[in-house]
């Protein structure tokens, strides 16, 4: 049964359990450790050997691999004995460790490597692609980036070399295109291997909601699809869009800008991480707060590090101590 509640991990007399989101510990500490819930379970361990917790503190897949990475499309990756297959999130073993390395699920395949080289599995763990190739990454819209002979290209889900392996370096697709490299310059092609955006720049980052931050002439704008510059500025570093923002910087100062290059938390900040719940986590004179989009400190910084809020609570590091705040930057749980 899926639980909507979000529970913390905590350390208490050397084991590790969880709290909610009032700071009340809702599995007591009984684990040598165990990470932030992925889903409704977290990976956990009984001494050296790694397993799965839900959220009651049962141990849903029983903790004997030596490695266990987060689900994803429901299975996760494990090691046993120096191989790794993959668990289901009931606790079963579904494919059996024989493999070298394994990459997680995405679009219903895996990379998985088998001495040297790189093929490709289904859900149920049958060979779909033989490995083949140097190195293998996961599916992004119906295709994946490969190595073969030292340049990168793109297949299919049956494996065939859609878009032949000409490139020095290149990201996966994202919105219909994919950032390429030849020579020295970055540009942008299509599923076809076609030349969409002519290589330009000097980096290029995915497109996400429409733009991508690229570099030319040694400053950060951001294109359409088309190659023509949208926004501009005097930006010496430049991160992808997310929910209308995106993260700039001129010289080692940060802040965020929307869509139209409007500058939404001024460029002042020594570093600048996410937003959530409306409040931005910024860096000043080598500690961390929180402003509102406003820009007013609700939170002052005092903090070695933070993350961001999720249900109400976010994780903060104050003198080499990790500890849970709410929303007005009170403590729900210290030591």
């Amino acid at each position: 049964m899926k639980s909507d509640k979000m529970l913390f991990p905590i350390k208490l007399n050397g084991k590790y359990g969880y709290i909610d989101n009032k700071g009340e510990i809702c599995v007591e500490p009984k684990f040598d450790y165990a990470e932030e819930f992925n889903g409704e379970l977290a990976i956990a361990c009984i001494g050296d050997d790694f397993g799965f917790v839900d959220k009651e503190g049962n141990l849903v897949v029983e903790a004997k691999y030596e490695d266990a990475f987060d689900f994803s499309e429901d299975l996760a990756v494990v090691e046993l004995e120096g191989k790794k297959g993959y668990v289901d999130n009931k606790g079963a073993l579904v494919i059996v460790p024989q493999f070298d390395e394994a990459s997680s699920f995405s679009e219903g395949m895996a990379a998985v490597k088998i001495g040297y080289k790189w093929g490709y599995i289904n859900a149920e763990g049958k060979v779909v692609i033989e490995p083949q190739f140097l190195d293998a990454f996961d599916f992004s819209e119906g295709l994946a980036l490969i190595q073969a002979g030292g340049k990168l290209g793109f297949i299919d889900k049956a494996g065939n070399v859609v878009i032949e392996p000409k490139y020095d370096y290149a990201y996966g697709f994202s919105e219909g295109l994919a950032a390429v490299q030849m020579g020295k310059k970055f540009g942008y092609i299509d599923k076809q291997g076609n030349s969409v955006i002519a290589p330009k720049f000097s980096a290029a980052n995915d497109f996400a909601e429409g733009l991508a931050a690229v570099e030319l002439n040694n400053k950060y704008v951001f294109i359409d699809k088309n190659g023509d510059v949208k926004i501009s500025g005097n930006y010496d570093w430049a991160d992808n869009f997310d929910e209308g923002f995106a993260t700039v910087a001129i010289g080692d100062k940060y802040g965020f800008i929307d869509k139209e290059g409007k500058e939404l938390i001024p460029i002042k900040y020594d570093n600048v991480d996410t937003i959530s719940d409306d409040l931005i986590s910024v860096e000043v004179n080598g500690k961390w707060g929180y402003i509102d989009k406003q820009c007013d400190f609700i939170i002052e910084p005092t903090f070695d590090e933070v993350s961001r809020f999720i249900d109400g609570v976010a994780k903060v590091v104050f003198e080499g101590r990790v500890r849970y705040i709410n929303k007005n930057g009170e403590y729900i749980w210290k030591l």
